[in-house]
């Protein structure tokens, strides 16, 4: 990401596995943060779809920076690599968004 113009920071908070990185569109505007959780489950691996959720919120965070540079609109995105559901809310404090978005896979489809 940092070759993309991402200020990125590794061991983000002093965590082994987390990490910061934060995108800026001009001056002012809102911040936008993502919560992208990748660590895998001691023992079981990604059962629980840790994998998908990394991804897809780095996905959010790079179509929420096009949006930003495209319609030239101030503002930050920061996303947030997360090593688990247990620090979320411990490093999502740091981004100075008061909602941080996550992105959560779903077990089974049903139709209502």
């Amino acid at each position: 990401m940092s070759s993309k113009g991402w200020e990125v920071t590794k061991h983000y908070l002093g965590l082994d596995t987390a990490w910061r990185a934060e995108f800026v569109v001009g001056t002012g505007g809102r911040t936008l943060g993502v919560n992208s959780e990748m660590d895998a489950l001691p023992g079981i691996g990604h059962a629980c779809g840790h994998n998908l959720i990394a991804i897809a919120g780095v996905g959010v965070a790079l179509a929420i920076k096009a949006a930003l540079e495209k319609h030239s609109v101030p503002g930050k995105v920061v996303l947030l690599g997360t090593p688990g559901t247990s620090h979320f809310l411990d490093v999502s404090v740091a981004l100075g968004s008061p909602v941080p978005i996550q992105l959560r896979k779903v077990a089974q489809a049903r139709l209502y």
